[in-house]
């Protein structure tokens, strides 16, 4: 419970649509109105910490794109879009971790990396006639080039820098995977077998 209180906290400081806060002992305790001595029952440094808001608030998006995709509706990359876009929407402090301008934590930029390599190998794994997954298992050129093509126009848009609605990002996007033979019907018009690695 009190590690629960810790990591919404860590949340509200880190996700701050203004900008994050300075990351201290004594802003991280206030805002969840612990003793200091209670943040050490669960992380060993601040670093540990930001690790930690991260992983517990990028899950909650993960779980918005494999629940989309798990739907076994017609079009399993739309269903991808919107559950991905709607959950950072509805959440914008998710947003601001993944992709706000002003997040200089070093530990929180390590995990930008290794949070778009995660959502690389959930795409690929539910979309697997698109993305065609070598023998080792490894998702092509072609899945790291859209996710993180996809990526940047979200935070383009959130960032304010392209001025469209929620709705009008979706259909761009689906339309965007489209283009590259991803969704719809299903069509692979750009030939994805050959950026399967050798």
């Amino acid at each position: 419970m009190r590690k629960e209180r810790l990591l919404h906290a860590g949340l509200e400081i880190l996700g701050n649509p203004q900008g994050p806060e300075s990351l201290t002992l004594r802003t991280i305790c206030g805002r969840a109105h612990l003793a200091q001595r209670y943040f050490y029952e669960s992380f060993a440094d601040k670093d540990e910490f930001a690790a930690a808001v991260y992983d517990w608030s990028i899950a909650t998006l993960l779980e918005a794109a494999k629940a989309a995709f798990a739907q076994k509706g017609p079009d399993p990359a739309r269903a991808g879009v919107v559950g991905v876009v709607e959950a950072i929407a509805d959440d914008q402090r998710i947003g601001q971790l993944l992709f706000s301008p002003h997040q200089l934590n070093a530990t929180l930029v390590r995990k930008r990396f290794e949070s778009t390599a995660t959502f690389v190998e959930v795409f690929s794994k539910y979309l697997r006639s698109e993305y065609q997954l070598d023998e080792h298992g490894q998702a092509p050129l072609l899945a790291h080039f859209l996710v993180g093509g996809a990526g940047q126009a979200i935070a383009a848009w959130l960032n304010g820098d392209v001025a469209v609605s929620r709705d009008q990002v979706i259909e761009d996007l689906v339309e965007m995977l489209a283009a590259h033979g991803v969704g719809g019907d299903g069509s692979q018009r750009l030939g994805t077998q050959r950026y399967v690695s050798e």
